[in-house]
């Protein structure tokens, strides 16, 4: 397994495998696509792991969101379309053994996560090319099986350096995890204004790469590259964050 991100919805933990990484890049090119899955796991533990979208082939399903009302799992991918040759979201209903593909734009690359926003549009974060015309977190809107580009005045590409991961909370700040600046930064809405919440020596360790939040209980847990983090995101502490 290659296991690269964690959802739970519903009472089951939804894990993507990737593939294994030794398969992947082996040099004779020899791969399974059995690898290629979301792994559905009963939180009762009265089931066995489950292996799910296997059908899909080589798909390589990297991060994981739902949608706002909690009916799909959008699944952010790490490979290129075959045939289109642009990077696809794939919004999957639980259950079911086949995704909607949905086309991103043709310039994002590298795609890290995807989540729509309570407003009902979408944030995506990825890692652009130096000629691109979008910002490494963009806001996007769906149009039947493609999302296009609505603002790319996001923040200062300078201000990010790699983010992978994102939330959103309930005032529609938006928490990014920055895995090379080891830093958590919340966004305003506008994506124009920042601070950082956790960094090294201010709570937080190096290379934050995934993030979830209870809003119910005001918790934040955050993965880092070798250890995890829970806190409690009420307004002293984002005040202390300033």
């Amino acid at each position: 397994m290659n296991p690269s991100d964690l959802l739970a919805l519903d009472k089951c933990l939804y894990i993507p495998d990737d593939m294994n990484p030794h398969l992947r890049h082996h040099p004779s090119g020899r791969n399974s696509t059995s690898h290629h899955c979301v792994w559905k796991i009963s939180l009762s533990g009265s089931e066995h792991p489950e292996k799910m979208l296997t059908s899909l082939g080589e798909w390589w399903p990297w991060a994981l969101s739902r949608t706002s009302d909690g009916s799909q799992i959008i699944i952010t991918t790490s490979h290129r379309d075959k045939i289109t040759g642009t990077y696809n979201a794939h919004f999957w209903s639980p259950g079911t053994s086949g995704t909607e593909p949905v086309r991103l734009p043709s310039d994002v690359h590298s795609p890290q996560h995807i989540i729509e926003l309570s407003c009902g549009s979408y944030l995506l974060c990825h890692d652009p090319l130096s000629d691109s015309r979008l910002n490494k977190v963009c806001i996007l809107v769906r149009r039947g099986d493609e999302m296009q580009l609505i603002d790319s005045a996001s923040v200062m590409n300078h201000l990010l350096d790699k983010p992978e991961h994102l939330a959103e909370l309930p005032d529609g700040s938006i928490l990014v995890a920055d895995f090379y600046s080891n830093s958590l930064l919340a966004m305003a809405k506008d994506l124009k204004r920042h601070k950082v919440l956790l960094r090294p020596k201010k709570g937080g360790k190096k290379r934050p790469c995934r993030i979830a939040y209870d809003s119910c209980k005001s918790l934040l847990l955050v993965a880092f590259h070798h250890s995890a983090g829970l806190y409690l995101l009420n307004d002293e502490f984002i005040r202390a964050s300033i």
